[in-house]
């Protein structure tokens, strides 16, 4: 065949964005015309990401929509978690009661 094999382009990661810089970045955006692709080279960030923190903040109308909440739980109700330990003490006794019958006192 002769032709070197196609390599893949490998993406590179994007940088770190504190929170506190999402927030600089969209206002900077808002208050340029919406000009992502000025505030991508300005900011060192990709076009998409300045357009999808801007769409989330002004969606939501609010700066905690830029928070990254990957890899939190959803706070459980207090009701919910009281049916769970409740659940878990009678699983536990269980247990242990059958534990009791399976192996007799070993009393003297």
């Amino acid at each position: 065949n002769g032709k070197e094999p196609v390599r893949k382009r490998v993406r590179k990661m994007g940088r770190k964005v504190s929170y506190d810089e999402k927030i600089e970045i969209v206002k900077w955006v808002l208050k340029h015309n919406h000009d992502y692709k000025q505030a991508a080279q300005k900011f060192d960030i990709t076009y998409s990401r300045a357009y999808a923190w801007t769409q989330k903040y002004e969606q939501a109308n609010d700066w905690t929509a830029l928070k990254d909440r990957r890899g939190k739980t959803r706070s459980r109700q207090p009701a919910d978690r009281e049916k769970q330990l409740l659940k878990e003490i009678r699983d536990l006794k269980a247990k242990l009661r059958e534990r009791e019958v399976r192996l007799p006192s070993q009393k003297n």
